[in-house]
């Protein structure tokens, strides 16, 4: 099971005590530690910042592909953000050591079955009006959120409450994407031409924000949705909850916590041919944060003794970026 924690202590700090914040601190360090995954409550975001955006989505993802291509501004995980089609990523190609499986071979992995838009506010490039206002109070109330996780990991890992800041600061805004991933209804090609519509990987840098399609179904077999592999190698589906965001951690917090918190292996699994979900359209909201572009990430000093050295070299943030990139480029 994903856990959920209740992060509210540490958006509404003068209404709780120190023990209230300690005790989900430690419920955050054991999901991390154990999962990799968590469901977060009480983050403050107001839902109609969400409708807004996925109702906007959904309306540029059904305009025809033209309209859509008018958005293209390079291939997936461009600074300019924008729209890509499908065919065009495959991620798990991308797959490497990190992660609790230990990596796995994946090099000839069908291309995904899902297109996208990155939405970047100070991209100079014209977005589409369906996703301007939206998009930019979606941006900005994650990143608050992400200010609040940062807080929350500092106290999970006993570090400064700022610990985060120079890794962050001064912003860069192409180390943060908000993207808008879409997966059309399975075509009858489409339904016999993968097993998934989003393979096999783990996210490459700091924390991913997600908000799940609310049609998602707790069934491993059938639902089509986020499904996360267990340390035991089982995967498990994750329904979505009301009001709530699933974060999960990326390669970079693997070498920050020497290990400690294991990026997890999930997927996007097809429906079987001829259900319901098959037929209808999947949209799922997923904001990769940072951290910025020249910060090399090594292990946190809370996490390294004589007992624990070191198991990762440091790495540049956009080294270790680019390489997950090219790799899922088609």
């Amino acid at each position: 099971m994903v856990p959920i924690v209740d992060i509210s202590p540490f958006v509404d700090e003068a209404s709780y005590d120190d023990e209230t914040r300690r005790r989900v601190a430690e419920q955050w360090d054991s999901a991390m530690m154990h999962v990799g995954f968590a469901i977060i409550t009480g983050h403050g975001v107001h839902p109609q910042t969400i409708s807004a955006l996925r109702e906007g989505a959904m309306r540029f993802f059904a305009d025809d592909l033209a309209s859509k291509n008018a958005y293209n501004h390079g291939p997936y995980g461009n600074p300019l953000g924008g729209y890509t089609g499908v065919g065009a990523e495959a991620v798990s190609r991308t797959r490497d050591a990190h992660g609790s499986d230990g990596g796995a071979d994946h090099a000839g992995a069908l291309p995904d079955l899902v297109e996208s838009f990155v939405f970047k506010p100070e991209s100079p490039m014209s977005r589409p009006a369906v996703l301007e206002g939206a998009g930019a109070a979606y941006h900005a109330a994650i990143l608050r959120v992400l200010d609040t996780l940062h807080r929350l990991t500092a106290a999970s890992l006993g570090l400064p409450a700022d610990f985060f800041a120079s890794y962050y600061s001064p912003h860069q805004p192409e180390t943060v994407s908000l993207r808008l991933a879409y997966y059309p209804p399975l075509s009858p090609e489409a339904q016999v031409s993968s097993a998934m519509r989003y393979g096999e990987h783990t996210d490459y840098t700091g924390f991913t924000i997600l908000h799940q399609d609310e049609a998602d179904v707790d069934d491993i077999d059938s639902g089509g949705g986020l499904q996360v592999r267990l340390k035991t190698g089982e995967w498990h589906a994750v329904p979505p909850t009301p009001g709530a965001f699933v974060v999960n951690i990326g390669d970079l917090y693997e070498v920050w916590t020497n290990g400690r918190w294991r990026a997890t292996v999930h997927r996007v699994m097809k429906p079987p041919p001829g259900s319901a979900a098959a037929s209808a359209p999947r949209l799922s909201i997923p904001f990769f944060t940072g951290p910025r572009n020249d910060a090399v990430i090594e292990a946190m000093p809370t996490c390294v003794d004589e007992g624990r050295p070191p198991k990762y070299a440091p790495v540049r943030a956009l080294d270790h970026l680019l390489k997950k990139l090219q790799g899922s480029n088609v």
